[in-house]
């Protein structure tokens, strides 16, 4: 392997920038882009668990960005079923919402309690998020791209938070001596963009001042770690899957400390108010 390489991708020349810029394409294509990369849950289902049915709320939006909110909100619904939990469809929840509160935005949560929301959505749970990086940050010499994010599962019941956890994740586009010098501050960048105390909870989230280094692509000159940086950006724009890969590998790793639910052998009330067997 050449010695420019960096994980996962390496490059020296235009016809490598364009071969990575076609496998990205035939990967999102070809399935991992269509939803969240199917990881086996790692737990069973707990039946100990109260909550069953999860409301997964629109989230609270610190971005400049329109879109980035409702793909992190997609892929953390999917991931949430998949630990053992029943989701409301997000389309009908975001139409009980607005039907029955008037609510639209994440931000506008905070105006309803969640033990009232619970009885308005009829669920146990809700599951409230801040997305507060979705962006590309460009300089030429240092390219990144980094999403972040944070969630709270709240027992409707009680009004108990039961889980919290977030986390930021960046790819970084650069030459490699460039690469090796900023790889720290690239790490640590942005950690504190968001003033916490102006949202309430915020700074009771574990991990939301952390980032992962997701992808690190480095070439052997500045002008090809640009050139890899444009042609990505531009070919997932025109793809609907702008900084997905980086969003997937976030919540990812942030349900990998949500308890897991009862599971569908619990009997329970379905929300026409029959006894189903799940």
């Amino acid at each position: 392997m050449d010695s420019c390489c960096r994980r996962p991708y390496c490059s020296t020349g235009i016809r490598a920038v364009l071969l990575l810029l076609l496998v990205i394409v035939a990967g999102w294509l070809g399935g991992c882009g269509g939803g969240v990369h199917r990881v086996k849950w790692r737990g069973q289902p707990n039946l100990s668990n109260p909550v069953y049915t999860v409301a997964v709320l629109p989230m609270y939006n610190v971005t400049n960005d329109v879109e980035g909110p409702q793909l992190v909100r997609e892929l953390m619904a999917e991931r949430v079923e998949q630990g053992y939990y029943r989701t409301v469809p997000l389309d009908t929840l975001d139409k009980e919402l607005l039907e029955k509160t008037g609510i639209t935005l994440g931000s506008q949560l905070e105006l309803i309690s969640p033990k009232k929301l619970g009885e308005i959505l009829r669920v146990d749970g809700l599951l409230y998020g801040y997305l507060l990086d979705f962006e590309d940050v460009t300089t030429g010499l240092v390219n990144v791209k980094r999403v972040r994010a944070g969630f709270r599962l709240v027992e409707t019941a009680t009004g108990k938070t039961i889980w919290t956890e977030g986390l930021g994740v960046k790819s970084l586009f650069a030459a490699v001596g460039v690469a090796a010098v900023s790889l720290p501050f690239v790490v640590n960048e942005g950690a504190d963009s968001v003033p916490f105390s102006a949202i309430e909870g915020l700074s009771e989230i574990p991990g939301i001042s952390e980032w992962h280094l997701t992808r690190v692509i480095a070439t052997e000159k500045p002008e090809g770690a640009a050139a890899l940086y444009l042609g990505e950006k531009l070919v997932t724009h025109a793809f609907g899957v702008h900084l997905r890969l980086e969003a997937v590998d976030m919540v990812n790793r942030i349900v990998r400390t949500l308890p897991s639910g009862p599971g569908r052998v619990l009997e329970v009330e379905d929300r026409d108010g029959n006894g189903t067997g799940q």
